[in-house]
């Protein structure tokens, strides 16, 4: 028989979301529920079984799942040393208000098309910024404000740059490619993209060339000189010293690659960037 949870009977009058952080061992009971509000949750560790409206499918840390409104699921450790995960269930409304207000960012996250909600994996630097915000999300005090700094922020910060545009591609190499969005693997060069991936070399340049056209260099560098017009227009930091974090201590280097990326070399984007308009 299937547990219905409703949104009611389980939360406190007056309270628009609700944050669990769940640790859970082999023996933990699991029952298969559904329920009339939406949730987020994401594993901070460990590896677990995801029953979804009739599949079985394995849970990482990283993985980041968004269950809907009469989603049937339930979750299980698979190996002695069990999971973490962070729940954030929310009331329904909100996410009727989001899906009008934002339909084309919020729909592939809340209301996705298909038999199963939206899964998405996190980058390093994605999941810290959610730790980051749980003591807002646990002030009883912030109440929706909170919730929907939290909500309205997910599109931007669960699509990189890029990675969204990304095409069809293997699931560790789609990883790969979000996690050299990290400065301390960039900065590498392709060997970065090589680290992340767990693959060799050769597998990661054969694999690059089949569903990208390009090569691993070509991914970090694309990569690096988005970093370094991100810090070129919001900082003013020396040129070297960005140049450095992207893991080019050749200057002429940098400067040709960025100049190839933006059309012009980084003090003029630099300027133009940061003039003032008041």
């Amino acid at each position: 028989m299937i547990e219905r949870k409703r949104w009611k009977d389980v939360i406190e009058p007056g309270l628009a979301h609700h944050l669990a952080i769940v640790v859970s061992l082999p023996g933990r009971p699991a029952r298969l529920h559904t329920h009339d509000f939406p949730e987020i949750f994401w594993l901070e560790r460990g590896r677990g079984e995801h029953t979804i409206n009739g599949q079985v499918k394995g849970l990482d840390a990283g993985d980041l799942i968004f269950i809907r409104p009469e989603d049937q699921h339930m979750l299980r450790a698979v190996d002695a040393a069990g999971f973490k995960l962070i729940n954030v269930a929310f009331v329904p409304s909100v996410r009727a208000d989001l899906l009008r207000r934002h339909p084309e960012a919020f729909a592939p996250l809340l209301d996705p098309a298909g038999p199963l909600p939206c899964r998405l994996r996190l980058t390093a630097a994605s999941l810290a910024t959610l730790r980051d915000q749980l003591p807002q999300l646990s002030s009883v005090g912030e109440g929706r404000l909170a919730l929907e700094h939290f909500l309205l922020g997910l599109p931007l910060l669960l699509r990189p740059p890029e990675v969204s545009a990304l095409p069809a591609m293997p699931e560790w190499l789609r990883h790969a490619c979000e996690e050299i969005q990290r400065p301390a693997l960039f900065a590498l060069g392709a060997p970065g993209l090589v680290r992340a991936s767990g693959r060799s070399a050769a597998h990661v340049a054969r694999s690059v060339r089949a569903a990208l056209g390009c090569t691993p260099s070509d991914v970090v560098n694309r990569v690096r000189m988005a970093h370094a017009a991100r810090e070129l227009r919001i900082t003013d930091r020396p040129i070297t010293d960005i140049a450095d974090e992207c893991g080019l201590s050749n200057l002429s280097h940098f400067y040709s690659l960025f100049r190839r990326a933006h059309g012009q070399a980084p003090r003029a984007f630099r300027l133009g960037r940061q003039r003032a308009v008041v």
